[in-house]
């Protein structure tokens, strides 16, 4: 019986994928109440699901904010879409309908879940829709069978995290270098999930202070972002950031610093090697302030930081984002990638940014800077 409910549950719970259309954006933990796991503080004024969304009934009192990331692990975890569940009249989605019985369904599995991991493990998000279904729309019940691999060369004893540090801040340009750039002004394309290119300007002034401008054919994509607030501003849209974009704001200010990690560094330790394309790397792992796991991939030669991914806990699984650091070359002294890509379980939101000029502490107009007025 349980394992025909978690098939039905595989096509029910990816409907839940369509609310992320609604218009939310990257999201942040979710409360201490439903996983006790380290939770990125939430914004007094933040809206709950039910707030927010019209017909919420399972995921009532987690923050808005969390909505994409559910969706898109529910989405990664069961192979499925919300155009396979939501209800749609004509061109136009009535998410909050419950037509479709596979809605009701998703309910109780996404509860399932949650009550298993209460009862079982102490609130922690340990089972969920990926234990099962693991990218398929069945439940996975019968172990693959896998050849023996050859075993693998020692990889020797890895050096202490700070070693690691040090080596890496050297490989950049050292200190005193890095230390030196205060402004970029970065031009590029942009490489949408799609392969198609568009002409790409970044103003930046620190992880609290960017401007970013893609040339898109029905007109420029725009985002500003100051300290902790944002405006967004396309052929569809033009708002001030919510607590979802801004948390994706700051993850792309983050990935065009000039170094990736400062002193004092945090607190991180080590968890192995792997691979990341062809490069044997170290890995490092720790917490950010607000809660959320990172893992940094640092090139056993060079030094150069390869890989940074960040897991946003939520009630229901864990949404990874991923930023591969590629191309490294000089500018004024310090190396810096000139592409990076930035990879969701979601891949319709994957994008490659590579830079062709990169001027170092470039005058930035401060006019740029100015947000609009929060409209009413």
């Amino acid at each position: 019986m349980l394992e025909k409910n978690l098939k039905r549950f595989v096509v029910a719970a990816a409907i839940m994928l369509a609310a992320f259309w609604a218009g939310v954006s990257l999201v942040a933990p979710v409360s201490g109440q439903q996983a006790q796991q380290p939770a990125q503080p939430q914004a007094a004024a933040e809206e709950t699901m039910e707030q927010k969304y019209k017909n919420i009934q399972a995921l009532k009192g987690l923050p808005a904010s969390q909505m994409r990331a559910m969706m898109n692990y529910i989405s990664a975890s069961t192979g499925m879409t919300c155009a396979e569940c939501h209800v749609k009249n004509g061109d136009q989605w009535a998410f909050e309908k419950d037509d479709n019985n596979h809605k009701v369904i998703a309910r109780r599995m996404i509860t399932m879940t949650m009550e298993i991991n209460k009862a079982s493990f102490n609130g922690r998000t340990q089972v969920t829709c990926y234990t099962c279904h693991q990218g398929h729309d069945h439940p996975m019940h019968v172990p693959p069978i896998v050849a023996p691999k050859a075993p693998e060369a020692a990889a020797g004893a890895a050096p202490k995290p700070d070693e690691i540090l040090a080596k890496y801040v050297q490989a950049v340009g050292g200190k005193e270098a890095i230390e030196k750039v205060k402004t970029r002004v970065i031009k590029g394309v942009s490489v949408a999930a799609n392969g198609q290119s568009f002409p790409l300007e970044i103003n930046f002034a620190g992880t609290d202070k960017y401007t970013l401008s893609v040339a898109l054919p029905q007109g420029a994509t725009t985002q500003k972002f100051v300290a902790s607030a944002g405006w967004l501003k396309n052929s569809r849209e033009d708002r001030a950031m919510d607590a979802s974009d801004i948390i994706r704001a700051k993850s792309l200010a983050w990935s065009l610093e000039p170094a990736q990690l400062k002193e004092p560094f945090m607190r991180l330790g080590s968890a192995g090697s792997e691979k990341v394309g062809d490069k044997d790397c170290w890995v490092l792992q720790g917490r950010l302030q607000d809660g959320r796991r990172v893992r940094f991939s640092f090139d056993k030669t060079s030094g150069l930081l390869l890989r940074r991914v960040v897991q946003i806990v939520t009630a229901i699984g864990i949404d990874p984002e991923q930023t591969d650091y590629d191309d490294y070359r000089d500018v004024s002294g310090v190396k810096v990638p000139h592409s990076i890509t930035t990879s969701y379980l979601d891949r319709n939101y994957n994008s490659t940014r590579k830079f062709t000029e990169i001027k170092h502490n470039a005058k930035v107009d401060e006019a740029l800077f100015n947000l609009p007025a929060t409209k009413q």
